[in-house]
């Protein structure tokens, strides 16, 4: 769970004082660094999670998340960031953000927190060097991770520290991803790798990937094919070779490349 979402959720149940303020970016126009929909939280403990896009324009919004932390009322600005409307803040981008300010109640952010959308799960099978680097990547994301691997050695909390729960299994490891979770396959052996990987094709899992050579991922999809999956299940489902084609070599960079990948897929919406 990211920032926002944790302190959003601890704020609702009482722990971090009785007053918050949540700014959110309702309407843009041009060129902005975020979109509608963008976030911050402001707490009584004078501390900010998620952002409404950083620079000045962060700047201006925290001032006024204060004042409305304050006063108590709710408000409205109009930033322009070198367009033609609202408070000319100095930026560049050359658009224009609208902002609403709006305190908050421990019940309120109980609402909003079930209204919004949790940050996706990933389900990550193999706790090899790649699967280390991409639970360390995600954590900044803030995506939650949960990483199975039947080599206890590996799968130790100095080496996962902040992954949601660490299971000892594979072959028989169950798959129990949701719609809105990520399955990634990394194992230590093909014959787990394609085996988790059927199991993973029968869950609704959004997205579904395998770490693999052009070679081995062909060879995946002729198995699946011959086990009964359809060929427009497998192509519109099955991402491998993982991760986006940047060139990437070391385990960071892989994994760098699989997040990248991630970040695109959640931003389409689809494949």
């Amino acid at each position: 769970m990211n920032d926002f979402f944790e302190k959003l959720q601890s704020f609702s149940c009482g722990k971090l004082g009785a007053r918050a303020v949540l700014a959110e970016i309702v309407s843009v126009s041009g060129s902005t660094p975020r979109g509608p929909g963008a976030r911050m939280l402001l707490t009584d403990d004078d501390v900010f999670s998620g952002t409404v896009g950083g620079g000045e324009l962060e700047y201006q919004a925290q001032a006024e998340a204060r004042r409305v932390l304050l006063s108590g009322q709710a408000a409205e600005k109009t930033y322009s960031l070198g367009g033609r409307e609202g408070q000319d803040i100095g930026m560049i981008c050359g658009g224009t953000a609208v902002v609403c300010f709006r305190p908050l109640s421990a019940g309120d952010a109980r609402d909003l927190f079930l209204q919004l959308r949790p940050p996706s799960r990933v389900l990550i099978y193999g706790a090899g060097h790649v699967g280390k680097a991409l639970a360390d990547n995600l954590t900044l994301l803030g995506m939650p991770v949960v990483v199975t691997d039947d080599r206890e050695g590996l799968l130790t909390a100095e080496r996962f520290p902040t992954a949601e729960r660490r299971l000892h299994a594979l072959d028989d490891a169950d798959i129990d991803a949701g719609r809105e979770d990520f399955v990634v396959i990394m194992t230590h052996g093909h014959r787990h790798d394609f085996a988790l990987l059927r199991r993973a094709l029968e869950t609704p899992a959004a997205y579904i990937g395998v770490m693999a050579s052009h070679k081995k991922a062909a060879a995946a999809r002729q198995t699946l094919l011959a086990d009964g999956f359809s060929q427009e299940e497998i192509d519109s489902r099955l991402y491998s070779p993982i991760g986006l084609a940047i060139g990437a070599e070391t385990p960071e960079e892989i994994a760098v490349s699989i997040a990248a990948e991630f970040i695109q897929f959640l931003r389409a919406g689809s494949k």
